[in-house]
């Protein structure tokens, strides 16, 4: 197998990984809240997003620098002005990600923010998903 189809293979295994921890963030983990008092939703919420933390610190940067190397071919050639809103977000959600600890903590106190950070950071991931299916269509 050729190194540009490896690396393409592992870039399309980390968005797989990184946008299904997301997804499991914010629409499972949260339906936990009826079942446990606040305390203890929050020790589990807390658990559960360390332990994600940790493996999608090291996902986020495969993910990054694989679709920084499959992006050279694109560079000199007729590129596709979708290729490049698909860089533009993604590279949005991939540093991004890495600030999201410090946002929440600025913006703990309200109320809705998590839950709407998270359907927005969802949201933009499926725009990233379609804009890779349509781009070269």
């Amino acid at each position: 197998m050729e190194i540009y189809t490896l690396i393409k293979t592992i870039h399309l295994m980390a968005a797989i990984l990184f946008i299904s921890t997301v997804f499991f963030r914010t629409f499972v983990v949260p339906s936990l809240t009826p079942h446990f008092d606040a305390s203890t939703y929050q020790k589990i919420d807390k658990l559960i997003g360390m332990r994600a933390r940790k493996i999608m610190m090291v996902n986020v940067a495969v993910l990054l620098l694989s679709g920084g190397y499959i992006l050279m071919p694109h560079l000199h050639g007729d590129a596709n002005m979708l290729l490049y809103i698909k860089i533009t977000v993604g590279l949005v959600l991939g540093i991004t990600f890495y600030f999201v600890p410090q946002i929440m903590q600025r913006m703990k106190e309200v109320k809705w923010f998590s839950i709407t950070f998270h359907y927005l950071f969802f949201s933009l991931m499926m725009v990233v998903v379609m804009l890779a299916k349509f781009m070269f269509v």
